[in-house]
């Protein structure tokens, strides 16, 4: 019984140690970032712009760790997006929003 709480003690700890390191890459939705958003060739709101946030927080932790922005080039990025999707079972939406988050960053 002792060995079942230490296991389970210690699978919490790598799971909590874990978490916090997968989010730090990636920004949060800032006013600043909405506003170039709205105002850019492909105007995003405040609201797609954070769901594209949450899913990619999410989902893509699901089978891997979460790729900085910065990984791979505003080109790359819809290509990426369009294999995972599938295998993420996003909805279209879902997807754009990601994307939309993404290149959003990515243009800081």
């Amino acid at each position: 019984m002792r060995r079942l709480a230490i296991l389970v003690m210690g699978l919490i700890c790598l799971v909590a140690f874990n978490s916090c390191g997968t989010t730090s890459v990636v920004p949060p939705v800032t006013r600043e970032l909405a506003q170039k958003s709205a105002t850019g060739p492909t105007r995003v709101d405040l609201a797609t712009l954070r769901e594209g946030r949450t899913v990619f927080v999410s989902r893509c932790i699901e089978c891997h760790t979460l790729p900085a922005v910065s990984s791979h080039s505003a080109q790359e990025w819809p290509r990426l997006i369009d294999e995972m999707a599938g295998r993420a079972n996003l909805k279209p939406a879902e997807r754009e929003a990601v994307l939309a988050y993404i290149l959003a960053v990515h243009a800081q």
